[in-house]
């Protein structure tokens, strides 16, 4: 059976939308729902506070209660990758445990963490958290994966950037054996350069009232480089819900939807269920984004056009070298499937509204150097 993981938005009707799905489907269910709390959070997450849904401790202890009549566990994430080094003063190891034993005692089981440090004072309680390894570990290959497992991880979510290396999957999957999830519906770019310091902004920007000018850097980034080339779309480690028995077939039955910054605005019981089902007519993009508004100029990513797109990636282990200097399928796919005169005029709009929208190219611009006229006192 399947197991899907759902970023939790901590609505009750949202639990009970999951269980009727659950009861209809006999081959999938929503096992469970991860997240953190926003109110008297003290330790971040991967994700920006402002974005995420508003929870405290009491209503985080509510929701898994309800959850349990569900029967959908809960995962607490608690995956910064960037601490401030505090987890390396006693003082800061001292708050992080009284942090997690409270966690415990209102029912969390579950702990997704991306950093080692943070792992093992975790796993140094001994009070039975089962933890899971964050995608934000970049787990890419079977090495890295027995490393995580031998600091006693129980679970682990690959690395989207492996998504469509089925002879890396395969291996992962038998050397950590099961709990192993995939994310399909993601929507980093392959092999991106700012991912890990985009997560370590976002790291900065988890707690506490989050800053404008670093929230937008990485966001507006990524989207100059979607609107830089239209086959960039398809370099995305995103996976189609057609697609889904390529990766049962090596054994992988967890599967993650990400999107705890887009689950408050989106529908997550609609996106999982074409998941459920393998099946979806529309626009890819809607579904990656939980049906949620998500861009300003929109192009459109037919799902249907996009039937044969994985054929080869299944067929020759190997395919993708990840050198794009040197292949040319997807360019020539977004060619013949994807691109119009309608397509290349938004692309364009696109292209001219990031750089006139950059706040920080803005205040480059705006700031001399320190001690120069106008920059002021100690700038």
């Amino acid at each position: 059976m399947k197991g899907f993981c759902m970023p939790a938005d901590f609505k009750t009707e949202t639990l009970d939308r999951y269980r009727e799905l659950n009861r209809a489907y006999a081959d999938a269910a929503v096992v469970e729902t991860y997240g953190n709390i926003t109110v008297g959070n003290c330790f971040g997450s991967g994700r920006n506070v402002e974005k995420l849904p508003q929870v405290d401790f009491d209503g985080l202890r509510d929701y898994i209660a309800y959850s349990e009549e569900q029967d959908i566990s809960f995962a607490y994430t608690i995956n910064p990758s960037f601490l401030y080094n505090r987890e390396f003063t006693r003082e800061g190891v001292a708050e992080i445990k009284a942090f997690l034993l409270r966690l415990r005692e209102i029912g969390v089981e579950c702990l997704i963490i991306a950093l080692p440090s943070l792992i093992e004072i975790a796993a140094s309680l001994d009070c039975g958290f089962k933890i899971r390894a964050s995608s934000i570990c970049q787990i890419t290959s079977a090495n890295k994966a027995l490393l995580f497992k031998q600091m006693g991880v129980h679970g682990m979510v690959v690395d989207e950037a492996v998504n469509r290396d089925f002879g890396v999957l395969r291996r992962i999957r038998n050397a950590f054996g099961e709990n192993v999830e995939i994310i399909v519906n993601s929507i980093c770019h392959q092999d991106c350069h700012y991912r890990m310091f985009h997560y370590n902004q976002i790291s900065g920007d988890s707690t506490g009232a989050s800053d404008r000018m670093s929230c937008a850097y990485y966001p507006l980034r990524c989207a100059m480089r979607l609107y830089a080339d239209l086959s960039n779309v398809l370099k995305v480690a995103w996976i189609r819900p057609e697609d889904l028995k390529y990766y049962t077939a090596l054994g992988f039955d967890r599967f993650k939807l990400q999107g705890r910054q887009t689950v408050l605005r989106g529908d997550p019981v609609r996106a999982v269920e074409c998941y459920f089902r393998e099946a979806y007519d529309g626009d890819l993009k809607d579904l990656l984004f939980l049906f949620a508004p998500s861009e300003l100029y929109k192009v459109k990513l037919d799902n249907r056009a996009l039937a044969d797109f994985l054929t080869p990636f299944v067929r020759n282990e190997g395919f993708c070298c990840r050198d794009c200097s040197g292949c040319d399928y997807c360019e020539t796919f977004a060619r013949k499937f994807l691109q119009s005169e309608e397509v290349d005029r938004i692309m364009d709009s696109a292209r001219e509204w990031l750089q006139e929208n950059d706040p920080f190219r803005k205040m480059l611009a705006a700031t001399p150097p320190a001690g120069a006229p106008g920059g002021g006192e100690g700038a």
